[in-house]
């Protein structure tokens, strides 16, 4: 590359030295009274003068450089080279005549120049100092010690190199490898809690969960089986034990408590019981729900204890938020009833008994069978046939449901049959009009099961004072025949019974202090007893009447004497009056 001086661009070619034009022997000149190369030119100081020795000087006359300086300059300039050229004997210029000395000299005038030529030349002359320059003479070395000679190591390598003063590196270092990172194995010991003391009946359990001998412990029974409760031996904690009835299942585990296993195992609301577990012990399997204290058969018959229309309220309220997650979840009850509704000891009521249960297209129709839910809560569309049915049987089911904590009482109570359990909606709802029910003559079994007459309905008759007017319009909307003019359980929860009427819902927090654990079973047991106990005394009200009649008989045949009837002794008296007290 060329450098730029003043502006002008050097001519290419090369030099005198390479037979070209345009260039000085020696780019670097000195005027002769002002500076050389940046510096000041002393007076005697002949070490910055002169030129590089043993080049031809260039024709002054051929020379059109225009690096060269003007004449004048030049004049004084050319009568130093002139006056520093060495002479020979015969006066000519002699460049192969100098001495070592002088070649050295001369080489260090050459290196304190400063050129202005272009790097390519500034190195070209250095090459040529050096050249002059006579080079040290080279230590022998005989070829064993070269072989001897350590190769380059790598900084990485000549890190792990001794640095003992008598350590002879190697020509190969072998690289060791590091050692494996030590692992610090932490040991976690679990504190093992003490074994609490068990009872004697706990002890002599077989089971985890304890329960007691025969029917005791017993709080449910249907077709699915049976419940009991049960407690945790070791926690303490009481559960409920439903047993799978696994008799006469010949394609093994039951379905219907396959598909209650799956649903519940997918649902999670405050309003539906919880599925702790399914254990099997021995031949039998139980699945274990959370314990509640009582279900709302149980509490509605409870002998002393009454609900507040606050608490109705809340269990309504509560009823129907269960209900609208089942039914946004896509999953039908089918089996809604009092005994079905449990209630905990803080007022909390859940639905259970999944039994029955399943999942439901919302966007397109399915046939599912019509024999589900306890026939004194079916809707009438169960009752004529109906398979293609939706949310809509779960609302006549809440409904009369709801009927039962205003009243006590079941609205409608049949013989179990479907002729009757008919005849019981229409003695208190009416019968249907195709304008009321527009689908009614779709139905599978309505000209076998068609009402013979018009019946008018009752319902306002018998329930418009006995619950509240917003209460009537509620039951009013969810009885209609059409299932599909039915309100959802969100447009129940929506209504002015539960946002405005008075009195507000109240949580029914008074069951804490309530003696004893009240479900269906007990509730039957005990009126069972009841019944029993009735019966027993009837009985011996008509053997007492019975004896009265015989002894009137007797004394009238023997002309009215008492005194030759025979006297009771006062023991038998005594007996009698206690068997009818």
């Amino acid at each position: 590359q060329a450098t730029h001086v003043g502006g002008h661009t050097p001519q290419r070619g090369g030099g005198g030295h390479r037979g070209g034009r345009g260039h000085f022997a020696n780019l670097s000149w000195t005027p002769g009274d002002g500076v050389k190369g940046g510096h000041l030119v002393q007076p005697g100081d002949k070490s910055r003068e002169g030129s590089t020795s043993g080049q031809k000087d260039p024709d002054p006359e051929d020379d059109d450089n225009p690096f060269r300086p003007p004449a004048d300059l030049r004049a004084d300039d050319e009568s130093r080279k002139k006056k520093a050229t060495p002479t020979g004997a015969n006066g000519k210029h002699n460049a192969f005549g100098k001495t070592a000395a002088e070649k050295e000299a001369e080489a260090e005038k050459e290196k304190s120049k400063i050129s202005f030529s272009i790097k390519g030349r500034a190195s070209q002359q250095t090459a040529s100092a050096e050249k002059a320059a006579p080079a040290a003479p080279k230590p022998e070395t005989s070829p064993l010690l070269a072989k001897k000679t350590p190769a380059p190591v790598s900084p990485l390598v000549q890190t792990s190199v001794p640095k003992s003063s008598n350590y002879v590196g190697n020509t190969r270092i072998e690289r060791k490898p590091s050692p494996p990172p030590t692992k610090k194995e932490v040991i976690r010991k679990k504190r093992l809690k003490a074994r609490p003391e068990l009872s004697d009946d706990f002890k002599a359990s077989e089971s985890v969960y304890y329960r007691k001998t025969g029917n005791e412990s017993v709080v449910g029974s249907g077709t699915y089986g049976k419940v009991y409760k049960g407690i945790h031996v070791y926690t303490g904690r009481k559960v409920a034990l439903k047993k799978i009835r696994m008799e006469g299942e010949r394609d093994g585990f039951p379905v219907t408590a396959t598909r209650e296993i799956k649903l519940l195992q997918s649902l999670n609301h405050n309003n539906v019981v919880a599925l702790q577990e399914v254990m099997v012990e021995r031949n039998d399997c139980f699945m274990v729900f959370e314990y509640l204290s009582h279900d709302l058969t149980g509490l509605l018959n409870h002998p002393t204890f009454t609900l507040t229309p606050a608490h109705k309220k809340d269990l309504a309220r509560q009823m129907f938020e269960g209900l609208d997650y089942l039914h946004r979840r896509g999953v039908l009850h089918r089996d809604i009833k009092a005994a079905n509704i449990l209630i905990s000891k803080t007022g909390t009521l859940k639905f259970a008994d999944f039994g029955l249960a399943r999942f439901y297209e919302k966007r397109r129709k399915q046939d599912y069978t019509n024999r589900v839910i306890t026939i004194w809560y079916r809707s009438p569309e169960l009752l004529l046939g109906e398979t293609q049915y939706g949310p809509a049987v779960d609302i006549w089911s809440a409904a009369c449901v709801l009927v039962e904590i205003f009243t006590r009482h079941a609205i409608f109570p049949g013989d179990g049959g479907e002729i009757n359990q008919l005849d019981k909606i229409y003695a208190v709802l009416g019968t249907p009009s195709r304008s009321e029910w527009p689908g009614i003559t779709e139905l599978m079994w309505y000209e076998l099961l068609r009402p013979t007459q018009r019946i008018p309905s009752t319902f306002k008759e018998k329930y418009a004072d006995r619950v509240s007017p917003e209460a009537f319009e509620l039951l009013q909307a969810m009885f209609l025949f059409d299932p599909a003019s039915r309100p959802t359980a969100a447009d129940v929860l929506e209504h002015p019974y539960f946002t405005h009427e008075e009195p507000q819902a109240q949580r029914l927090w008074e069951l804490d202090q309530l003696d004893g654990d009240w479900h269906e079973y007990e509730s039957k047991a005990l009126r069972k007893e009841k019944e029993r106990a009735e019966k027993e005394a009837r009985r011996k009200e008509r053997e007492v009447a019975e004896q009265k009649r015989k002894a009137d008989e007797m004394a009238g045949g023997n002309g009215g004497g008492n005194a030759a009837l025979p006297q009771p002794p006062p023991e038998k008296k005594m007996r009698t009056s206690e068997a009818l007290a």
